[in-house]
């Protein structure tokens, strides 16, 4: 079959994983929400939606119709999962409010980088024009009096000469430097590619929490369906959206056939928060592991958001500092060479 999609932007996403939860809670089977949501779309999302309801009758499961979309790999996981535990209508509005979060922290992001985005151009537009116009005169204006130039205000403007060429080159340097780290990733195995990644103290954090969340949500999803531990991890290492897991559930199902217990499988594991395995531990003891993993999960979300909240929060006082250097560089490029020409009369 051809599909004509042109992409769901991550706002497209949300509204139709959010409507298509409602529906399908509210009694609607999937086909018939479905087909009732192509009435609310423009031609060639409509398109999309006729061919992907064509592909559902012809027994393609949604998550595979949706990856032909383009959705998100976290929302394609998520419904994976629930196909195999059995609450699609949950799984529409959790990945509805997955995108919701990413599209909130993507947009709060741009608002708080815009603005500094802007005064840091402007004022190396500024530095440029010091340095390519106003320096030179007042050199100009120094060799014509007769004025020596100090040697720290020489070496002054020596440094301001550089600057552009000299943020030019790690400009430069760093879309290098991120395409080749982008092509590597590509390349290594994704045990390799976490372990690499969890070495950097910022990304850690927001890993394990990110990690965590997703494994003790979908394991109590579900165990809460009536799976054993074993088949549950089993639908881990089935699933092709999370490479990461894909690979260490096969580790993890080996462990727990040796006789060894779960909690003692996530302890070891690098990834998980250190309050996983008292959680599970506590939850079979009181015979509530899919609920306690359930709140479990809800914190670890509760937490990642704040978590974000703090970071986003720190990058604008940031770029303004950075700004603010540069505002100080540029009354130094001014002030000083007055001073000593002032100096010299």
């Amino acid at each position: 079959m051809e599909w004509r999609n042109r992409g769901w932007s991550q706002k497209e996403q949300e509204e139709f994983l959010l409507r298509i939860g409602d529906l399908y809670v509210n009694g609607y089977a999937l086909l018939e929400a479905i087909e009732l949501m192509c009435i609310h779309y423009e031609c060639h999302k409509k398109a999309d939606l006729h061919l992907a309801v064509n592909e559902l009758k012809n027994g393609y499961s949604i998550h595979k119709v949706l990856e032909l979309l383009h959705f998100h790999q976290d929302v394609l996981s998520i419904l994976f999962f629930s196909q195999r535990h059995g609450n699609l209508g949950e799984a529409f509005r959790t990945a509805g409010q997955l995108m919701k979060r990413k599209r909130y922290y993507k947009q709060k992001l741009l608002t708080l980088i815009r603005y500094p985005i802007f005064l840091m151009i402007l004022v190396i537009l500024m530095l440029f024009f010091v340095q390519t116009v106003l320096l030179p005169q007042f050199t100009l204006l120094f060799q014509q009096m007769n004025i020596s130039i100090n040697k720290g205000i020489q070496i002054f403007f020596t440094v301001i000469s550089k600057i552009p060429l000299f943020l030019l080159f790690v400009s430069f340097l760093a879309g290098i430097l991120f395409l080749l780290i982008n092509t590597y990733s590509k390349t290594i195995h994704p045990v390799h590619k976490i372990s690499w990644m969890m070495k950097i103290p910022i990304l850690r954090t927001f890993l394990t929490l990110h990690y965590s969340h997703y494994f003790s949500q979908q394991l109590s999803s579900l165990l809460a369906s009536g799976m054993t531990i074993n088949d549950a991890i089993g639908v881990f290492e089935q699933q092709t959206y999370n490479p990461y897991f894909r690979y260490r559930a096969s580790e993890y199902r080996e462990r727990l056939l040796e006789g060894e217990k779960l909690e003692k499988v996530v302890e070891n594991e690098f990834v998980f928060d250190k309050g996983l395995a008292p959680t599970i531990l506590h939850g079979q003891k009181n015979g509530r592991l899919p609920r306690e993993l359930d709140d479990f999960s809800g914190l670890l979300l509760d937490k990642l958001q704040r978590k974000m909240e703090s970071a986003l929060g720190k990058i604008q006082p940031c770029l303004f500092l950075a700004i603010g250097l540069f505002v100080l560089l540029l009354y130094f490029c001014i002030f000083i060479p007055m001073f000593q020409l002032l100096g010299g009369l």
